[in-house]
C-alpha cells in the first residue's frame, strides 16, 4: 500500500484515544487462520490463544473467518468509523450499514458453498442476515477477547503513550518515521508492506493511527467519503510477566535474555518496551546517558531498536523484532 500524504493530511495525523474492539476483532480472526506460527515470530505469539480460541470455536465463527481472511482486505463494514471504543457502539453500526457499504465491503470475497444463504447474501447487499451476523461476532468476541481485553487494552494504552511522547517531541514526521520496519515513511509517501494494491486518493482528511495487540502486518481501512483513512498497525507489545493474552502473571524466566544480550542490554530492551528518552532511560537502569548511548548503538545495530532525535532529545523505542524477542 502507498500512501501520499498531502499537507492538509499531515496537519490532521493523529492517534486513536483507545483500544478499538471492532479493529481487535477483525484483526484476530486474521490471525486466528494464519499458519506461519512456526516462521513468523510476530504471529507464533498467538500460538496459546490460537490453541485455546480453536477449541471452543462457535459454527458461526466460519462466517467471520470468510469475511476477515489472512493476508485480505478487512472489509470496511466491520470497522465503522472512528470514535467508537466500545463493542456495543460498534455492533451497533454494523446492524446498521446499508447495502451499498456492503456491496462495497465484499467485492473481493470468494465464493463459499458451504456457509448459509444469509451469509453469502450479503455480499449482494442484501442487510437481513447482519442480525445474524452482529451475534456471530458477540459470540466470538465473548470467546476469544472477552477473556484477555484488559491486558490487551493495557498494551496498546502503552503504544499509545510511546507514540505521545515521540509526537510532542518530534511532531509528525517521528511519529511516521517510528513507524518502521513494516510501515516506511519517506515524505510525502508513506508505504505498508501489506499486500493491497494501490492506495487511497488524498482528500487532505488525514490519516488516523490505531495500535492494533492483535495485528502482525499493517492494514489501510478506506472511509466512506470525507471520512479519516485508518492505518492499523501492530502495536509495540510491552514486556509483561506473561507474554501473551493467554499468559498466567508468573516469575520472568532465568536470565536466558540477559545471557544473550547482557544485563543491562537485556534491562534497556525491557524498559524501552514502552519507549523512553536516553536520559530516562539512564536513570531508570542507574548508569550514565554515555552509557546508555553505548547500549542503545548495538541494540539500533542489531534492529531491536529505533530511535528518533528531536532537538535535543533522543527517544527509543523497540521494533517488531526487539519486541518478539521480549515475547519468546
Amino acid at each position: 500500500m502507498r500512501i501520499e500524504l498531502t499537507l492538509h493530511d499531515l496537519i490532521r495525523v493523529g492517534l486513536a484515544a483507545a483500544a478499538d474492539p471492532m479493529a481487535e476483532l477483525a484483526a484476530s480472526l486474521q490471525v486466528l487462520q494464519r499458519r506461519d506460527g512456526g516462521r513468523n515470530a510476530a504471529s507464533s505469539a498467538f500460538n496459546r490463544w490460537r490453541h485455546r480460541v480453536w477449541q471452543g470455536l462457535p459454527d458461526s465463527a466460519a462466517v467471520l473467518m470468510w469475511l476477515c481472511r489472512p493476508d485480505a482486505p478487512l472489509p470496511e463494514f466491520l470497522l465503522p468509523a472512528a470514535g467508537r471504543y466500545d463493542l456495543e457502539s460498534g455492533l451497533t453500526a454494523v446492524l446498521k450499514t446499508d447495502p451499498t457499504a456492503l456491496k462495497i465491503g465484499l467485492r473481493t470475497a470468494p465464493a463459499d458453498h458451504e456457509l448459509p444463504g444469509w451469509a453469502t447474501a450479503l455480499a449482494d447487499g442484501d442487510t437481513a442476515g447482519l442480525p445474524r451476523l452482529v451475534q456471530a461476532m458477540q459470540d466470538y468476541h465473548e470467546l476469544a477477547l472477552a477473556p484477555s481485553w484488559d491486558f490487551v487494552g493495557a498494551q496498546v494504552d502503552a503504544d499509545l503513550g510511546m507514540r505521545t511522547q515521540v509526537l510532542l517531541h518530534g511532531g509528525v514526521d517521528a511519529l511516521l518515521t517510528g513507524l518502521r520496519p513494516m510501515v516506511r515513511w519517506a515524505p510525502p509517501v508513506l508505504e505498508t508492506d501489506d499486500r493491497t494494491a494501490g492506495g487511497p486518493v488524498s482528500e487532505g482528511t488525514g490519516l488516523l493511527l490505531v495500535p492494533t495487540y492483535f495485528s502482525v502486518c499493517p492494514a489501510l481501512v478506506t472511509p466512506a467519503p470525507g471520512g479519516i483513512p485508518r492505518l492499523l498497525y501492530p502495536c509495540v507489545r510491552q514486556a509483561s510477566y506473561g507474554s501473551g493474552p493467554d499468559r498466567a502473571a508468573r516469575p520472568v524466566r532465568g536470565n536466558a535474555l540477559a545471557d544473550l544480550l547482557g544485563p543491562t542490554r537485556a534491562a534497556a530492551l525491557t524498559v524501552l518496551a514502552v519507549g523512553c528518552s536516553t536520559s530516562e532511560l539512564a536513570a531508570r537502569l542507574g548508569v550514565t546517558p554515555s552509557a546508555v548511548s553505548k547500549h542503545a548503538t548495538v541494540l539500533r545495530r542489531a534492529g531491536l531498536i529505533i530511535t528518533h532525535r528531536e532537538r535535543n532529545t533522543v527517544l527509543h523505542s523497540l521494533t517488531p523484532l526487539g519486541s518478539a524477542l521480549l515475547d519468546s
